[in-house]
């Protein structure tokens, strides 16, 4: 007995190879619909980030320009005079 090879031997072979395929395409959109969801969700939290630094950033502006930081100037200046001279 021979073995003899048929015209749907091949077949196969491309069938199991097209379904590999196949499964390996939705592996990676699976995975790209994961990484694309994440990516988003760093986006989200960098805005989240960028709108509380400039939040802070106004209310430091804004204690800054207040009487009271003003006022007390010459008492941050004293107390920072005498930490560096107990550090130099």
């Amino acid at each position: 007995m021979s073995s003899a090879v048929t015209p749907h031997d091949g077949d196969g072979d491309a069938a199991n190879e097209l379904r590999e395929l196949r499964l390996e395409v939705a592996a990676l959109r699976a995975q790209l619909a994961r990484r694309t969801a994440e990516t988003e969700e760093y986006r989200r939290r960098l805005v989240a980030s960028r709108n509380q630094a400039e939040r802070l950033a106004t209310q430091l502006k804004a204690l800054r320009g207040s009487s009271s930081w003003s006022i007390t100037r010459p008492l941050r200046m004293r107390r920072r005079k005498a930490l560096n001279n107990g550090w130099t």
